[in-house]
């Protein structure tokens, strides 16, 4: 028992040794009764440690101790995937010369290559492809080396994969190629090489997302710009018809919206449950987005496959946010109610004639006309069922409603149909009465409608 502990005692203190990158600690520990090929909790012997460190010197010294050169740690590591993963081109070529076997996978199946590409390993990819690794071969995850190196931006290794006959375009098993990966990662120099070699640009993934989408849902605004440089389409939809425009306004960021806006982004798109990007950017609370996009014409009035409107998604009636995109929790939408309130359609001072020119009698004078009784009255209907539906949206909120005032006009003739509700205070405790008084006038104007809808005035 008491030899047994010895031996335990002497095997920490050769992994302490190695760790520490002692060769001296390490000759003496060998020199002791210790297994060279004693483990840690993670699996991993000295000669992993060695190996992760780089320290050819103390390499030498455990092969000459006879110890285990494929040992293999909880991951699936050996020392010369361990070497690879670290960068250390020197301890490589020693482990390959003492036999390492270069065709070891960890559990991920990533090899030799791959594990060098991963790290961005420049010297040790080389070393690898110039001993027979292939640049084609794919891990647990269908990423290539490409792909691996495309994902962590070292642009230097993308481009030696390329010299060296990787596929471009090649797709994981989430369907993604490496300017997919690229574009997730941000990495705006790697894209722009993948792009100017010839990547597709409009490559699309199992959720149908082009590199612009993905760009654009990880706040990448330069990545965004390259991509928008090279022409991909700023306007196209995943399975789910998300726009990138609409995602960028789901994350609130201003930059991208700019950008996608300047290309020509369409605001008016709707996604596969009639979403909108006006949607998106309420759901987020992003006031200056939604100036953005009503200034671009977007419309407010633009309902969802549930009846939201951008209105009620800012209000907070909606139950949840529109499908895709989260409900922000920062402060009030208050603002925003404000700038689609004040936003809507409220000119009415049009001209409601209906062919006005071919009603007028030979010495110009008006013979007969139809009134448009649409816009006469059933407008300001519409328009009293808006405020209810604004009432309804904002609840608890206080807001401002502005001065709507309806005229309409007649050769000699004036008719006014005000429906002004100016500084008014909705309040929690006031709700019930106003939703009430609010359907009498409705119910009452319609009433009146339906009766007026087929009278007609004579002019003589």
């Amino acid at each position: 028992m008491c030899d047994r502990s010895r031996v335990q005692q002497n095997d920490l203190l050769l992994h302490e040794a190695v760790i520490k990158n002692e060769p001296a600690a390490v000759r003496e520990a060998l020199q002791r009764p210790a297994d060279v090929n004693c483990r840690n909790n993670y699996g991993r012997a000295p000669i992993h440690w060695a190996a992760s460190r780089g320290n050819v010197e103390i390499i030498k010294l455990l092969i000459d101790a006879n110890c285990d050169i494929e040992a293999v740690d909880k991951f699936g590591m050996r020392p010369l995937l361990m070497a690879a993963w670290h960068g250390h081109l020197d301890a490589v070529q020693v482990l390959v010369q003492a036999g390492a076997c270069l065709a070891a996978t960890n559990k991920k199946q990533n090899d030799l290559l791959q594990c060098a590409c991963a790290r961005g390993s420049y010297d040790v990819a080389m070393f690898a492809i110039s001993i027979g690794a292939r640049v084609q071969t794919i891990d647990a995850t269908g990423d290539a080396s490409l792909a691996l190196a495309s994902r962590a931006g070292y642009t230097n290794v993308v481009e030696l994969l390329l010299d060296k006959g990787a596929y471009i375009d090649a797709i994981n098993k989430a369907g993604r190629t490496a300017l997919h990966l690229a574009c997730e990662g941000g990495h705006s120099s790697t894209a722009a090489l993948l792009i100017a070699r010839g990547a597709s640009r409009e490559a699309r993934d199992n959720s149908g997302r082009t590199p612009l989408h993905i760009a654009a849902v990880h706040r990448h605004t330069e990545l965004v710009q390259t991509l928008l440089e090279s022409k991909c389409n700023v306007d196209a939809v995943d399975s789910n018809g998300v726009t990138a425009l609409q995602m960028a306004c789901a994350q609130g960021c201003r930059g991208i919206v700019e950008h996608l806006l300047a290309f020509g982004a369409d605001v008016h798109l709707q996604n596969n449950v009639g979403s909108s990007a006006l949607h998106a950017a309420c759901a987020a609370d992003a006031t200056d987005i939604v100036e953005l996009l009503l200034a671009r014409g977007a419309d407010p009035a633009l309902t969802d496959q549930w009846s939201q409107s951008p209105l009620s998604v800012a209000g907070g009636a909606a139950e949840s946010p529109p499908e895709g995109f989260r409900r922000a929790a920062r402060g009030s939408f208050s603002a925003i109610l404000g700038l689609l309130t004040a936003t809507a359609n409220l000119d009415h001072h049009q001209p409601l004639l209906q062919r006005q020119k071919a009603t007028m009698r030979g010495d110009g004078q008006p013979r007969h006309c139809w009134i448009d009784w649409h816009s006469v009255v059933l407008q300001p209907i519409l328009d009293l069922r808006y405020l209810q539906q604004v009432v309804l949206a904002t609840e608890s909120y206080a807001i401002e409603l502005p001065r709507r005032i309806c005229r309409t006009k007649v050769p000699q003739v004036h008719v006014n149909v005000p429906i002004a509700l100016s500084d008014i205070r909705i309040r929690r405790e006031e709700m019930n009465i106003q939703l009430a008084f609010m359907h009498l006038i409705v119910q009452l104007i319609y009433n009146f409608y339906v009766i007026a809808l087929n009278v007609q005035i004579y002019f003589k």
